[in-house]
């Protein structure tokens, strides 16, 4: 699964044995705690493709109408469904105001505002905060999390808000005598032990109390922050975003989660891109997508939809950019760096991954030398098994844990197998 960590759930032991029964009727044998775990072989994987000439619209590959669990290879309907909606230009911005004796924090939903740039703002801001009285912060609504069926706590899965630090991300510390602590300071310290990134319950707090503190550090104390209005009688600081083009770039390259709500929510008023597709494309049928982040085991979509989908906006450019070069390069950088490291693939696929629990896609575009363009969608989908996990999504024991990552590397390695097919199957045409 993609983002920050790991699915964290429990599971009781009548589920668990329905769990790895239903492992077992897929090929994913039980052993002792001494031996590796059997898993499937990659045969054993089922897998679906498609490949549409980016040009001529010809269609190539297996006739299967079946319906894949995309992950985030949803990101790419977001991506396309943003740049086709808003100005590649447009910026949001951040704002630190002084209205009379009280400083405000106004977020103007900006998905990729870091740390980094509340110190900026602090530090900018730090002689006009003298002698404030208080400090409030809007806007102050939290939707999510994302998808309300997983962990609400996981890095992965946070919360949304127009004023958000750090993805509404925090590193939590649980230590054995029951203390510990986060960084920033002042959210719930984890009840297990160990160290890990989790899911801010309130961002907009989160960001006003870090504001807070690093207005500290530079000699200016503030009261503890309080929700308010987005009223602003003089600017004493500001940052402005990177523009949305560069920020949807962003998110294929880093498969964030919440930058793919944050700009599909914002760029179409809805909660997922069905409409956009039904109005821009109605001639592509097989989506069922349920958000924007492809954070959702619902979800599905055909790959003969995703691929003619990216071929339709194979000559799309934003920025002087065409969209395919605003993709992964395979062995080369970012999601795809460490995978199809050879020719003929190595820099010859420019894609998008995604991957979950029993579920694993790839999909972009293919270079084939003198054939040209294709745009090519590669699913592995154990729907048995996605069912089985999800009936019984309860932090599962480890041999359940190892299970599934062993399916999503040998998944990931049948696909890029099938992607190595496809390319000689292309050529030799």
């Amino acid at each position: 699964m993609e983002g920050l960590r790991r699915l964290k759930t429990i599971v009781s032991a009548r589920a668990l044995v329905f769990l790895l029964s239903a492992l077992v009727l897929s090929s994913c044998a039980q052993t002792s705690e001494s031996e590796t775990p059997t898993v499937l072989k990659p045969s054993a994987i089922p897998i679906a493709w498609r490949a549409v000439h980016a040009e001529t619209g010809q269609e190539i590959g297996e006739r299967s109408s079946s319906s894949m669990l995309p992950a985030s290879t949803t990101k790419l309907v977001t991506a396309l469904a943003v740049l086709d909606t808003v100005p590649p230009d447009l910026i949001f911005t951040t704002r630190v105001c002084r209205n009379g004796d009280a400083v405000a924090l106004i977020g103007g939903g900006d998905p990729a505002f870091d740390v980094e740039d509340l110190l900026g703002l602090a530090l900018t801001a730090k002689d006009a905060m003298a002698g404030a009285t208080a400090l409030t912060y809007a806007p102050a609504e939290v939707s999510g999390p994302i998808q309300p069926k997983q962990p609400g706590d996981a890095a992965y899965n946070p919360r949304l808000a127009d004023l958000m630090v750090a993805e509404g991300a925090y590193r939590g510390h649980g230590s054995e005598d029951g203390h510990g602590w986060t960084v920033p300071p002042g959210a719930s310290v984890p009840s297990e032990t160990g160290t890990d990134w989790y899911a801010h319950p309130d961002p907009p707090r989160q960001a006003a109390d870090l504001f807070r503190a690093y207005a500290a550090g530079m000699g200016v104390d503030l009261p503890a922050p309080e929700p308010g209005e987005a009223r602003c009688d003089a600017e004493i600081a500001r940052h402005e975003s990177a523009p949305v083009f560069d920020l949807v770039r962003e998110m294929l390259w880093t498969s964030s989660n919440p930058m793919a709500e944050l700009l599909g929510r914002m760029a179409l008023q809805a909660e997922a891109p069905g409409a956009w597709l039904a109005s821009r494309h109605p001639d592509i049928d097989g989506f069922a997508l349920t958000n924007f982040s492809g954070l959702d085991a619902e979800a599905r979509l055909t790959p003969r939809a995703m691929a003619r989908l990216l071929a339709a906006n194979a000559d799309l450019a934003v920025a002087g950019v065409p969209f395919p070069a605003m993709l992964t390069p395979a062995g080369w950088d970012g999601g795809l760096k460490r995978r199809m490291l050879e020719p003929p693939l190595a820099l010859n696929v420019w894609a998008k991954t995604g991957t979950m629990h029993y579920g694993a896609g790839l999909a972009g575009y293919m270079l084939v030398p003198g054939k040209g363009m294709f745009a090519i969608a590669v699913y592995a989908f154990d729907e048995e098994a996605r069912a089985a996990y999800d009936a019984v999504v309860r932090n599962p024991p480890e041999e359940v844990e190892v299970a599934a990552r062993n399916w999503r590397m040998l998944a990931r390695a049948e696909i890029d197998r099938t992607v190595l097919k496809i390319y000689r199957a292309l050529s030799a045409e």
